[in-house]
């Protein structure tokens, strides 16, 4: 035995030195990746990357490193998906959503924590935890916190993406009561870690290449939920009848019990961020979905999800809309957030105009995300000794 380690030695002490080298190459490759490639690579490729990388790679904002920020929190509506955006070709170095109209408005820098498909816990907890972890990432820059929080909460798929959370807190723990639900918000989100740190140049690179092989060899595209679906929707806009795809509604395919379920993990998501910044005005932007913005002709409208759609009662997208509004306001009160419904604005708009589409009906288009920009524009808190927006716990309609 003795001999034999003696002869492997060699090759073990070959193979520790290779381990080594890669290490340092790879830590070596971070640095100048996140340290000196990124703060001057063209803005176009920033399209996927990590939490920490894409704070820094954002086109809203003055400098390298925001500085007294509007932070952004939510799904794909956070992030910009839409019309405009597919218009500029995925290119992101140019205005695309409500974050451009927001800096453009009120002159400060403004950075988007959104991602598509995120659910509450996803938007709420696991990307700010990602951009600003409680224990430094070495290779990165510190990122001083944001001087105001936005969430969008949106009607049209949160509450099936909570649902798939739930079904991994129950599948790790075997609950999904409200200890559960905190339990892996901490354990599985919210900790800070080598590995997650040292990760991200893996990631980013796996992101990269996924949207560069999307851009130029497959084709930037994103997929209505509604294309499958036969059934069409007509939409009163002004004096015309416009025809309209299936639209993403409030769930309105889920049973009560399903949606309040779902709601729970709005309710300690929001729980976990005031804890873990105790003094940000948080500001739950509630951003209704396509189906309750306009005004329809028929008793019956046809709405699409990830998980189904059809025609359905407009009386049942109706009232699960109202009722998620009001859920969504109370437990902002109770964690102390300001909550403001953008429903109002939306609708407004949608009277005159379409909002939406024409190619993505999922999502806002230019017209849509101004309105969405302003309605958060007017309520950014100016100077920190300013009052007038600090009311918390109030709902705004």
């Amino acid at each position: 035995m003795r001999r034999l380690f003696v002869r492997a030695r060699p090759a073990l002490a070959n193979a520790l030195l290779v381990v080594l080298s890669l290490l340092s190459t790879y830590v070596a490759m971070e640095y100048a990746v996140f340290r000196v490639f990124l703060p001057a690579a063209p803005l176009d490729i920033h399209s996927r990357v990590p939490e920490l990388a894409d704070v820094l790679t954002q086109a809203t904002k003055s400098g390298y490193l925001p500085k007294d920020y509007i932070a952004i929190l939510g799904d794909s509506y956070a992030e910009g998906l839409g019309d405009w955006l597919t218009q500029n070709g995925g290119k992101r170095n140019g205005p695309f959503h409500s974050a451009y109209i927001i800096r453009q408005l009120t002159g400060r820098d403004v950075v988007s924590f959104g991602v598509r498909g995120a659910g509450s816990a996803e938007s709420i907890v696991l990307q700010p935890a990602g951009a600003l972890p409680s224990k430094p990432c070495s290779i990165f820059p510190a990122i001083e916190p944001p001087r105001q929080m936005f969430i969008y909460f949106y009607e049209g798929n949160d509450i099936e993406d909570n649902i798939r959370f739930l079904d991994k807190v129950r599948a790790r723990y075997g609950a999904s009561d409200d200890g559960a639900i905190d339990r892996y918000l901490v354990e599985q989100y919210a900790q800070s870690s080598l590995l997650r740190c040292h990760g991200q140049l893996a990631d980013m690179t796996f992101k990269l290449a996924e949207f560069l092989s999307q851009y130029y060899i497959t084709g930037y595209s994103l997929t209505h939920c509604g294309t499958w679906i036969s059934t069409r929707n007509q939409l009163r806009v002004g004096e015309a009848s416009v025809e309209a795809p299936a639209l993403e509604g409030p769930a309105p395919h889920l049973d009560d019990e399903s949606i309040l379920a779902a709601m729970k993990v709005f309710a300690r998501s929001l729980k976990w961020l005031r804890q873990r910044f105790p003094a940000m005005p948080v500001t739950v932007v509630y951003v209704p979905s396509p189906l309750s913005v306009y005004r329809h002709a028929a008793e019956t409208v046809a709405f699409c999800s990830p998980t189904g759609g059809g025609p359905i009662s407009a009386d049942i997208a109706t009232r699960h809309h109202l009722m998620m509004r009001d859920v969504a306001a109370r437990m902002s009160a109770a964690s102390h957030i300001d909550f403001v419904d953008a429903t109002p604005a939306l609708r407004a708009a949608a009277e005159t105009r379409v909002i939406h589409g024409p190619e993505d009906w999922d999502h806002l288009n230019k017209g849509g995300y101004e309105v969405l920009g302003k309605l958060v524009a007017a309520r950014v808190q100016g100077d920190p000794q300013d009052q007038r927006l600090q009311t918390v716990g109030v709902v705004r309609k």
